[in-house]
């Protein structure tokens, strides 16, 4: 009988060693390195930003003496550079994690688990990247500072818009994400409730906004991030979908009104004095759908619109409206 010999080769890959192990670590490397803390956020969005801010001060409390290093995309650097506890802001292209002991990333530290809670709501964001990072949030303050440079600029920017005298509104009716923009009646039903209450009423955006410009709604386009800011710092009152501007105008404790759609309104403003009109489980007895995180599948989705958005009436954006005066007059 002839016998053959086979090679028998391993369908498994060969690992592949690391490009270099660190095994030694000098005690001059030890001591540079030793109180720097980098946290790395490779996107955004702009809301995202803001909410990374509530971290900062917590980090200083457990280590008065560290460096507190924050990396995120250069375009929004302009939204923490005023921060206190932040010693250093980088550009993700910019970083080089062997300066440090030790760095985290929170990138998708909140999508994970968000995933794990749907279609409930789980943490505040704030507090999964901190917990994320091994540390537990006791405040949540996002310390926005706006110069008096900054202050000036949009002062005179709401000035030249200004038609009629009376407190200054700022309402931001648009997101990133279709499913949380105000429909263009409930925005048209807001903006003309505001005007009867003889309040000056503008809208705020970074892009062109159609329905205002057909309507004749005083609109201001500010990219600049740190005049968008102090924009909302300038306001009397802040109105606001689930977008940055809800963020920012919480962070900085202003009269707040956020309208929310599939997002939970109560968990993303845990940590801010507002008034919130949304469609939610824990408030309405016949709504049994939403918050939801399954917004995506939602069954009840007629012509690319959810009821979460949709069922928002003029009538709960005025009961807000009503509540906000009242309550900050």
């Amino acid at each position: 009988m002839k016998v053959v010999r086979r090679k028998i080769v391993s369908s498994r890959p060969l690992e592949k060693r690391p490009e270099k192990i660190v095994r030694f670590l000098s005690l001059k490397d030890f001591y540079n390195k030793r109180n720097k803390i980098l946290i790395i956020r490779n996107c955004g969005g702009l809301g995202d930003i803001f909410m990374h801010r509530m971290m900062f001060e917590d980090f200083k409390k457990l280590m008065p003496d560290a460096e507190m290093h924050f990396c995120c995309p250069k375009y929004y650097h302009d939204a923490v550079v005023d921060h206190p506890f932040v010693d250093k802001i980088l550009d993700f292209n910019e970083i080089n994690k062997e300066d440090y002991i030790i760095s985290y990333n929170t990138t998708t530290a909140c999508g994970r688990t968000e995933m794990r809670y749907a279609p409930f709501s789980g943490p505040h964001r704030s507090d999964i990247w901190a917990e994320h990072c091994g540390l537990t949030l006791t405040d949540h303050n996002m310390h926005i500072n706006i110069s008096d440079d900054e202050k000036q600029e949009a002062k005179k920017i709401i000035e030249k818009i200004k038609d009629r005298n009376g407190k200054i509104v700022a309402v931001a009716p648009v997101s990133a994400m279709q499913m949380k923009n105000l429909l263009d009646h409930q925005l048209l039903g807001l903006i003309n409730y505001l005007n009867s209450k003889n309040l000056f009423t503008f809208c705020l955006h970074n892009t062109p906004i159609n329905v205002c410009y057909k309507n004749n709604i005083p609109l201001i386009e500010e990219k600049r991030i740190r005049i968008w800011m102090a924009l909302l710092n300038q306001a009397d009152y802040v109105i606001s979908v689930d977008t940055s501007a809800f963020h920012c105008a919480g962070g900085m404790g202003k009269p707040l009104v956020g309208i929310f759609t599939f997002a939970d309104g109560l968990v993303y403003g845990k940590y801010f004095d507002f008034i919130l009109v949304q469609k939610h489980r824990s408030r309405d007895i016949n709504w049994t759908c939403g918050p939801c995180y399954a917004w995506g599948n939602c069954p009840k989705t007629k012509n690319n619109l959810k009821p979460c958005l949709t069922d928002i009436s003029l009538e709960m954006m005025v009961e807000a409206v009503d509540n906000m005066l009242k309550k900050w007059s």
